[in-house]
């Protein structure tokens, strides 16, 4: 069912309670009211019909019904009976057949006042001075015809209210759920090959409003990954292509005609080197691959071991500049612990060392430092030709090289994964590049 179904019916159901309840309460209130007045009445008759026949010495029974029939009944089959201590009657004008209990009468003596209905009649009584009881009865047959139209009325108006509120309810929930039905019909004009189109900017601040800026910053996101995945394809082929192409070239070269052994070692050779320069490349795009996926396990990396496995690392890499590492916590490094992944932070911390080592021909200094109690800070300073400033923000995108750099061996992945890495583990990196003076990038681990 549609939502604008659902919120017609119960919005109607609703309303028609509430209705039907307000309806209840007034014929309920309606009825005790005529009830009270219709007694209230009795009551008084009953009581001019006393004062007339006790106090008036003139008046005698005989007269008193004359009286009564000619000028004061008014009410359907209404009587009084006047009687006294002893329960016997003094006074009755009327001909129904119809005796009073007597523990009726016993208690309008208790009470003074007491009203009681049997069947369609009502009753009033009233002690008289602790002498007489009178009582007066009636049968309301104006209060039961207009307690009948009341309910007539009120049911008819019911039913004319239901159709009112459904249709007014189905207006209403179809003007407010118009907003939704245009984000649909906007979102199903956005065909694949049109990720450029948004929804309409709204104004306000409700929940419509909302929804439509969290699309449009869905399809940003979207956007931006597929950009992010053509770009990647692309530049991912062009590298690839470039060492199988000279591959190819080398084995088509060496096909030609017979060579020297010496000849077919420097074809493999250069095979070789190619072969391991595509693997490093196929290493460093399925590192990036994984950055992206990857949940990280956080552990407590020792600085100390950590510091000593990045030694380790640059020299099993065997670069011709040294390596140094500068220490400005004074404190035992073995007593502190960095939260995040080895692993991951040893790429990132390479990644960057290398690319020193490899825009500067000068050694290569990292910093370790803690500038705050909460985080490590590592600093990496070589003093290469340095990057322009419009660079340094695309640097951090896979695949793009410096122009400065360009003839540097490479792929343009490093600093992208280092980036990828350092918000996985919730820390920064900065970049601070003058040119001819050389880089400083700094990562910042959370302890």
């Amino acid at each position: 069912m549609k939502i604008r179904n659902k919120l017609t019916f119960q919005f109607t159901g609703i309303v028609f309670c509430i209705l039907v309840l307000f309806s209840l309460c007034l014929y309920y209130a309606f009825s005790q009211y005529r009830e009270f007045n219709f007694r209230k009445r009795l009551r008084e008759k009953a009581l001019n019909t006393a004062k007339i026949l006790i106090e008036v010495e003139e008046i005698n029974s005989e007269l008193l019904k004359k009286l009564r029939r000619n000028y004061l009944q008014s009410l359907h089959e209404e009587y009084v009976r006047i009687y006294d201590k002893n329960d016997n009657l003094v006074y009755k004008d009327d001909t129904i057949k119809f005796k009073i209990p007597d523990d009726k009468l016993q208690k309008i003596r208790d009470d003074k006042k007491y009203s009681f209905k049997l069947k369609d009649r009502q009753f009033v009584g009233l002690d008289y001075k602790g002498t007489y009881v009178i009582t007066a009865s009636a049968i309301d047959i104006e209060g039961s015809k207009a307690n009948n139209f009341l309910a007539i009325a009120l049911v008819a108006g019911n039913l004319f209210g239901l159709i009112v509120i459904f249709f007014s309810g189905r207006f209403f929930s179809s003007r407010a759920l118009s907003p939704i039905s245009e984000i649909i019909h906007e979102v199903d004009n956005i065909k694949e090959g049109h990720t450029g189109l948004r929804l309409t900017k709204r104004k306000g601040k409700d929940e419509i409003t909302q929804l439509a800026n969290s699309f449009n910053q869905m399809f940003d996101r979207i956007e931006d990954t597929f950009e992010q995945q053509n770009k990647f394809i692309a530049h991912a082929s062009h590298e690839l292509r470039t060492p199988l192409t000279s591959i190819t070239s080398e084995i088509e070269v060496a096909l030609l005609k017979d060579r020297s052994t010496e000849d077919y070692k420097e074809t493999l050779r250069s095979i070789l080197e190619e072969s391991l320069s595509l693997t490093e490349l196929s290493n460093k795009l399925l590192e990036l691959l994984q950055a992206d996926k990857q949940s990280l396990i956080s552990e407590k990396v020792n600085l100390r071991y950590l510091l000593d496995r990045l030694e380790e690392d640059v020299l099993k890499r065997k670069y011709s500049k040294s390596f140094l590492i500068e220490n400005n916590i004074n404190k035992d490094l073995s007593e502190i612990e960095i939260t995040g992944n080895e692993d991951l932070i040893r790429v990132a911390l390479m990644n960057v060392i290398e690319n020193g080592f490899k825009y500067s021909d000068e050694p290569v200094k990292l910093i370790v430092d803690e500038k705050e109690a909460d985080n490590i800070s590592f600093t990496v300073i070589d003093e290469g030709s340095g990057i322009d400033k419009d660079e340094l923000t695309k640097i951090l995108k896979p695949f793009y090289r410096s122009h400065r750099n360009i003839s540097a061996s490479g792929f343009g992945i490093g600093l992208s994964l280092t980036n990828k890495i350092i918000k996985l583990h919730g820390g920064t990196l900065r970049i601070n590049s003058v040119i001819s003076n050389g880089t400083s990038v700094t990562l910042t681990f959370p302890i």
